[in-house]
């Protein structure tokens, strides 16, 4: 019979119960990562704990990110910084994105500072501004948006005798009742407020005739774009937010052809919404900003988006920006188009391969999630080694980290043991290879 070999399995994972698994080695479980990769998904409170590991990056992160929050005394409007983090692959650039944000976001949530960024991660560019305008909204949240919009155009409404008048023609003061009670259909309640699904059935229901339906939905469907174009002055650009609020949503080559060129006026209505909510900043972490100068756009439209990217930049100056691109791409890119590189570029942050220092220090970050103590169960011959094998390059190190922990959980018999030189040496060759 062909079935597992259950006692093995026990003796390898501890009899399944994982405290016991690490406890040899003073941890609570494995906390590095099998991949070797950050994981975008981790919470705020794990990656706040994942500290950059070269003291330089550090402070230019920090200076960096305290100047862009800081208020622009002679153009309030203008906030715009951008950061290029250069670093090869497996070099911790997503992890020090995930950094960032945590504590952007750390600093939102106290009251003790003025400034309350909003910050979002976009893990690829896309192939257009319009896809990066999707996963814009994307992070944002489409339904998120949508109320942001919603509360914008229904206050308008109500503030309005206009508009008021156009609508309340269809209103017949209706009411039905069940066994939970009356039922008003007065789209001004406040309960009808609450979305544009809500106030719009309000209305729907008291119309009882196709004609005055058909009458009904041109008039609303004006209103509406009448107060978008109030807030965007473009009609093009007031259409797509209608599309967005009152139908599914999505990118598509029509709305391609027709926002090219406008999609930087669509980035800042959406930048204004969500400061709306009480932001006093916007930023964007953008990761594998490499994809557009590594062959995957069609020369027209590596052409369109670095021409756009350009026009965004410099006529909307209301966020901050981070970009994370390996050094050859960086270079491509002031190659294709230096005034681009330069506007990315205000200020760069170069990720260095570990040494034995930083290696010491990446080690130690993911030992503390654990509750573990400082290094162990690593040596400091046993990090040397690791960075030897690895050339640096911090997922490979942090690959087999994880591997080593996990032979070191089933073969250790003593908690004086460590992840030495000779330990290491045992289980992985000289090109990084599991014997």
């Amino acid at each position: 019979k062909n079935l597992i070999n259950t006692d093995y399995l026990a003796a390898y994972m501890g009899n399944s119960n994982i405290d016991e698994k690490y406890s040899i080695l003073g941890l609570k479980y494995n906390p590095f990562p099998r991949s070797g990769t950050a994981n975008i998904n981790d919470n705020d409170s794990y990656n706040r704990r994942m500290l950059p590991i070269d003291s330089e990056v550090t402070k230019k992160i920090m200076t960096f990110t305290a100047n862009a929050l800081l208020a622009n005394q002679d153009h309030p409007e203008d906030k715009f910084q951008s950061c290029v983090i250069l670093g090869d692959y497996g070099s911790g650039k997503t992890q020090l994105l995930m950094y960032i944000k945590s504590e952007l976001r750390e600093i939102a949530n106290n009251p003790n500072y003025t400034a309350k960024p909003y910050v979002i991660y976009i893990d690829n560019p896309g192939v257009s501004l319009l896809e990066f305008i999707g996963n814009i909204i994307s992070r944002i949240g489409e339904e998120n948006l949508r109320k942001y919009l919603w509360n914008n155009i229904i206050s308008t409404i109500c503030n309005n005798d206009g508009y008021k008048t156009t609508l309340n023609k269809y209103l017949t003061g209706m009411q039905s009742f069940s066994f939970e009670g009356t039922i008003s259909y007065d789209p001004y309640a406040p309960e009808n407020l609450l979305s544009y699904k809500q106030f719009l059935t309000a209305f729907v229901n008291q119309i009882n005739t196709p004609n005055k339906r058909k009458n009904f939905d041109k008039d609303f469907q004006e209103v509406l774009l009448s107060i978008l174009y109030s807030l965007t002055n473009d009609s093009v650009v007031s259409y797509y937010f209608y599309e967005f609020i009152s139908s599914d949503y999505g990118v598509n080559k029509t709305w391609e052809a027709l926002l090219n060129g406008k999609e930087a006026k669509v980035i800042k209505f959406i930048v204004q919404l969500v400061k709306e909510q009480g932001y006093t900043d916007f930023f964007i972490l953008v990761d594998e900003f490499e994809d557009i100068t590594e062959g995957r756009l069609s020369k027209i439209q590596l052409d369109n988006y670095i021409y756009n990217l350009r026009t965004l930049l410099d006529e909307h100056r209301e966020w901050g920006l981070f970009f994370s691109m390996n050094p050859e791409a960086y270079k491509r890119l002031r190659r294709v188009s230096p005034p681009l590189a330069d506007r990315i570029a205000t200020e760069s942050v170069v990720l260095s391969a570990i040494n034995i220092e930083t290696s010491k220090r990446l080690i130690e970050n993911y030992i503390s999630i654990a509750d573990g103590d400082k290094i162990n169960p690593f040596s400091e011959d046993g990090i040397e080694r690791l960075g030897e094998i690895t050339e640096g390059n911090a997922r490979r190190f942090l690959i087999l980290c994880f591997r080593l922990v996990e032979f070191a959980a089933k073969e250790f018999k003593s908690k004086d043991e460590r992840i030495d030189t000779k330990f290491i040496n045992s289980h992985v060759n000289q090109d990084g290879i599991l014997l």
